[in-house]
């Protein structure tokens, strides 16, 4: 009821605002640049009627160069551009009329005054990085490096952004990430969305978003929001282009894509189309050191193990947007992938007494074959009432997640002197389902004078559905282990709105959110012979505030301060519910836990920045009772589940700057430095850390000539360390890349290294367990020369993007 009476006033005000549309609102808009792409603030844009010659209006280009002229009646018209020191430049005939109410423009580049056309050609080149005031762009077609490579891996070359050797993705020490792609929740946490991201080549991405500190708007889940946004071409006529990759280290990888789209007036044709050969190794060792009361070494494993897997993934996307008129856009998409994948862990383990002296050996391997695909289904609805950007825009989306595995464990033990000892066989079926069902709402309403209104719905509801069937060798068949195996079934429905404001003024702005959730979740593990059936059932409901406020240092706003703050929730992964046993190998399970509760992080920020150059952030971000991994020893085995056991504390220092040396030189460092107090406690585990934690990581884009370009990347993550993970050994990664254009520009061939040292391996240390030492190696196939290929067909132009969002930002992060 209190959530009812929550959702009817904002119902009422998203949906029963009445305005009246334009009979036709006519719109032209454009960016304005030099011969370096930088924009060109206060240049003069006069638009002219041609039928009467009288000049209709004039507009100055903000600090990104931008204009737009609103509120044109049909016709034809030209644009004349003029700035001091710059050439004037003059459009073609631009029409207006039923079947195109708006027009954005190209980016106009104007040329120096007194320097002659004859001989150069004008490309509006696209940044690497843009530094905005709420997020951080990095645009992939322009990262050299990352040709020919996947998702991930471009994710792992952005500022800020820290792929870890568990496939753990954080962003700016936040771990944690909510990732999107399209403004669309992956539904995928951990190795899961690990694998969907290096199934996706990085030749369908447009640009990556990375948010820090999101708004209301946002779902409140992770630590920050990473956007993926694909391509999506917005010209008219028939558009494309295709990009093939590979690139080879100990085994071959290949990342191939074709994009393609159709643009009419009455509608929008898209679709994506990729392939992806992904293969990996990973070469570990552990050791681990088990102590009497008295200090005295009791017994000691020492392990190693090769693991190697082999992935083809699929990728498809095909989506269409009605115009229905100038102001209504209604669009559907589907989606789908497809991930049948085989790995392979051999490990061999040597258990010692407390004089080091070898007691047995372990030999065995864990061979599995696995199938994953998804499908989803979109419908979207995008309505603007007038021109002044008061619009509604609404999603409903149904997905659907398949996987099953089979995997075969065999290990035998042997005496010193090699003779077998005993001899085990395990089989595992791993069938999953997760169904989810999302729909929402959003409505703004700009204010005069640099306001606006944002308020929106949401719901969603998932059932997750996994199996694990446990067989142990019985002679000549294999028997099910009851005790051992398990049927979990989750289901959560999620309801939430939100309100959001902003308002700018000469010098201040300010953004104030609010977001409600309301969380219902039900977790059933069914009954088999030897385990009794059990349930849970929780409910609870809390408010997210969101606050910013940024002042420029100057009229002309290049320096500006921003103060931020917001609330975020963290709740469990599906599959982190889920209470019972997973084998890994010999001496090293898994497990979930059902008592995990979600937890809440506040988040503080101080940002200050000096145009696209220079921005040093400070922060502060608290979380009690946090949720991290809990390893155990049981005798001589590690078993890893979630635990509630962490107090966090965590200061930061975010440096990034920009610097051109050259025209032909761009230089990019950026930095994230951490202080964490980490304390905790369960069981047997204490912890209490004090760490230093850095990430260090260069750019430099070299721009040869008109069409070859170079970039030369460093990556130095340092040691990390957070809960009971300790480094004790930190690698470094250096890449580079060149490319050529050709085919008149239409093309590009780029030939790019990676790891060119092969330096990018880690070592460190599991800490706070009573009378244990562990510690750890890895390395695994990062270093790789790969050559790219693009082509791009069609009509060239650039046009504005709707922003189609899909309805469920958070539930895809969490099912695994």
């Amino acid at each position: 009821m209190k959530l009812k009476c929550l959702f009817i006033p904002v119902l009422m005000l998203v949906f029963g605002i009445q305005a009246q549309a334009q009979s036709g609102p006519g719109k032209i808009s454009g960016m304005v640049a030099d011969l370096q792409n930088k924009a060109i603030p206060g240049a003069t844009i006069a638009l002219t009627a041609l039928k009467d010659s009288i000049q209709k209006q004039t507009r100055i280009a903000d600090k990104n160069g931008a204009f737009e002229f609103s509120n044109l009646q049909d016709g034809t018209y030209a644009l004349t551009i003029t700035n001091v020191g710059f050439q004037p430049y003059r459009s073609n005939r631009l029409v207006l009329d039923s079947a195109r109410r708006a027009i954005a423009l190209p980016v106009v580049i104007m040329v120096p005054a007194g320097q002659n056309l004859k001989g150069i050609t004008i490309t509006a080149k696209r940044p690497l990085v843009e530094q905005r005031i709420d997020r951080t762009i990095v645009n992939v077609d322009a990262m050299i490096t990352a040709s020919g490579s996947n998702a991930l891996e471009a994710l792992s070359k952005s500022p800020g952004v820290i792929v870890d050797a568990n496939d753990n993705i954080s962003l700016n020490g936040k771990s944690g990430v909510l990732v999107l792609i399209d403004d669309r929740p992956t539904y995928m946490s951990g190795q899961d969305l690990a694998s969907y991201l290096r199934s996706l080549p990085a030749g369908t991405i447009d640009k990556l978003e990375l948010i820090s500190n999101p708004p209301a708007r946002y779902d409140a889940s992770g630590g920050a929001v990473i956007n993926i946004v694909l391509k999506k071409n917005r010209a008219s006529g028939f558009n494309g282009g295709i990009s093939i990759g590979y690139n080879q280290g100990r085994y071959g990888r290949s990342n191939d894509a074709f994009n393609i789209n159709y643009r009419t007036p009455k509608f929008n044709l898209f679709s994506n189309l990729s392939y992806s050969l992904d293969q990996n190794y990973s070469s570990e060792t552990f050791s681990r050191y088990f102590y009497n009361t008295d200090g005295s070494l009791n017994s000691a494993a020492l392990q190693s193990s090769y693991y190697k897997y082999r992935s083809n993934a699929w990728n498809g996307r095909l989506g269409t947007d009605f115009f229905v008129d100038a102001n209504t856009t209604l669009g559907f998409m589907l989606t789908g992938n497809t991930r049948p994948r085989t790995d392979l862990l051999n490990y061999n383990n040597d258990q010692y007494n407390g004089n080091m002296q070898l007691d047995s050996t372990g030999r065995g391997y864990t061979s599995g074959k696995y199938q994953a695909r998804n499908s989803g289904v979109n419908l979207n609805m995008l309505h603007k009432f007038d021109n002044s950007g008061t619009q509604l825009s609404a999603d409903l989306d149904y997905i659907h997640f398949y996987s099953n595995g089979d995997q075969l464990s065999p290990v035998d033990t042997y005496f010193p002197d090699s003779s077998l000892a005993s001899g085990q066989q395990r089989e595992f079926l791993l069938p999953s389902n997760v169904n989810i069902y999302s729909g929402k709402a959003d409505f703004t309403h700009p204010f005069a004078r640099k306001g606006e209104f944002d308020a929106g719905v949401k719901s969603s509801y998932v059932v997750n559905d996994n199996q694990l069937n446990w067989f142990n060798q019985g002679g000549d068949t294999f028997v099910e282990d009851y005790s051992r195996s398990n049927h979990f079934r989750y289901s959560e429905n999620i309801n939430s709105a939100y309100v959001n404001v902003r308002k700018a003024w000469a010098r201040w702005g300010i953004q104030a959110g609010l977001r409600v959730e309301n969380t219902n979740a039900s977790g059933h593990q069914f009954s088999n012979p030897a385990i009794a059936d059990s349930s849970f059932n929780k409910s609870y409901t809390h408010l997210f505030p969101s606050f910013y406020l940024s002042y420029k240092l100057d009229t002309t706003g290049s320096n500006t301060l921003v103060l931020s703050y917001n609330e975020r929730i963290r709740r469990p992964g599906y599959q982190q519910l889920n209470p019972f046993l997973f084998y890994h190998d010999q001496y090293s399970y898994s497990a979930g836990n059902p008592d995990i509760v979600p937890y809440f992080n506040h988040y503080y920020e101080l940002k200050y920045s000096y145009k696209q150059y220079i921005s040093i952030t400070t922060g502060y971000w608290v979380g009690n009772n946090e949720s991290q991994s809990l390893t155990q020893a049981s005798g001589d085995v590690f078993i890893t589940r979630p635990a509630n056991f962490i107090n966090n504390r965590t200061y930061s220092l975010i440096p990034y700057f920009s610097f051109e040396p050259t025209p032909w030189w761009t230089f990019r460092i950026n930095a994230v430095l951490l202080f964490l107090l980490n304390n905790g406690s369960a069981g047997d585990v204490v912890i209490h850390q004090k760490a230093n934690q850095h990430e260090i990581e260069t750019s430099d884009e070299l721009q040869l000539s008109k069409d070859w370009s170079a970039e030369v990347d460093g990556f130095f993550p340092g040691k990390q360390a957070f809960g009971q993970s300790q480094g004790d050994k930190a690698g470094y990664n250096i890449s580079a890349g060149i490319r050529k254009t050709i085919l008149s520009g239409q093309g590009t061939l780029s030939v790019n290294v990676n790891d060119l040292f092969n330096k990018f391996n880690f070592g460190g240390q599991t800490i706070g367990i009573s009378q244990v030492s562990a510690f750890s190696t890895r390395a695994s196939d990062t270093r790789r020369i790969g050559v790219a290929f693009t082509y791009r067909f069609g009509k060239a132009a650039n046009a504005r993007k709707r922003n189609t969002n899909g309805s469920a930002e958070d539930e895809k992060g969490r099912t695994n």
